[in-house]
C-alpha cells in the first residue's frame, strides 16, 4: 500500500526542476515502486495526531491515513480521505529516497553547526544541537516537514532519548539521586 500511485508521482515530479527530480524519472519502474513504498512506511512510522481510521473510503486499509482529529488552519480534514499533503509529502520523499536511501535511517535532521569558516582560518562554530527529542529538529527532511508538519504529534516526554540492554548494567546517572526511573504502565 502507498498513498500515491506512480503514475500521479510521474506528473508530480515531471513538474519539479532539478537533479534529483530527473534522477528519480530516469528510474526503472520497480525502482520508482521501491522509493514509493519505503517514503510510505517512514511517513507512517511517525507519531501523528489523530487516529488512524483503517479505512481510505470504503476499502480497509494498513496505512496511518486517514485520520480522525485532523484539522488545517483551523477546520476539520476530512477523516475519509488522505489529505493531499500526505501524498505529496510520499512523492517528495520518494524522490530523496531515490537519491540517498539513508535518509529513512537519520537519526534526525538537526544540526548544531552555526557557522562554517574557510580559507586561512579553517573552522565550524557550533551551538546548542537541534533534536527530535526536545521538538527543535525534524525527522523529516525539510521540504516533507513543511507539508505535513501539522499533522504530527507534539514531542513529549515518552521520545527523550533512552538506552535499553539486556542484563545488569549502570550509567553516570545512575549516582544522580535527582533522576527517576519510570517504568512503562
Amino acid at each position: 500500500e502507498v498513498y500515491g500511485g506512480v503514475t500521479a508521482a510521474i506528473a508530480y515530479v515531471g513538474d519539479s526542476f532539478g537533479d534529483a527530480a530527473a534522477a528519480w524519472l530516469a528510474l526503472t519502474s520497480t525502482k520508482k515502486d521501491q522509493t514509493m513504498v519505503m517514503a510510505t512506511r517512514f511517513l507512517d512510522q511517525q507519531a501523528w495526531d489523530g487516529v488512524a481510521t483503517g479505512l481510505s473510503g470504503a476499502t480497509a486499509t494498513t496505512l496511518q491515513f486517514p485520520r480522525t482529529g485532523l484539522t488545517r488552519n483551523g477546520e476539520d480534514v476530512d477523516s475519509t480521505t488522505v489529505p493531499p499533503e500526505i501524498v505529496q509529502a510520499q512523492f517528495e520523499l520518494a524522490v530523496i529516497i531515490a537519491s540517498n536511501p539513508d535518509v529513512v535511517a537519520a537519526v534526525d535532521q538537526g544540526s548544531n553547526v552555526s557557522s562554517v569558516q574557510g580559507g586561512g582560518g579553517v573552522g565550524v562554530s557550533f551551538f546548542a544541537p537541534a533534536t527530535v527529542a526536545n521538538g527543535t529538529a525534524t525527522r523529516l527532511p525539510v521540504v516533507v516537514q513543511r507539508l505535513v508538519g501539522r499533522f504530527l504529534a507534539a514531542p513529549g516526554a515518552s521520545i527523550e532519548g533512552g538506552f535499553g540492554q539486556a542484563g545488569c548494567s549502570t550509567s553516570a546517572m545512575a549516582r544522580d539521586r535527582q533522576l527517576n526511573l519510570i517504568r512503562p504502565e
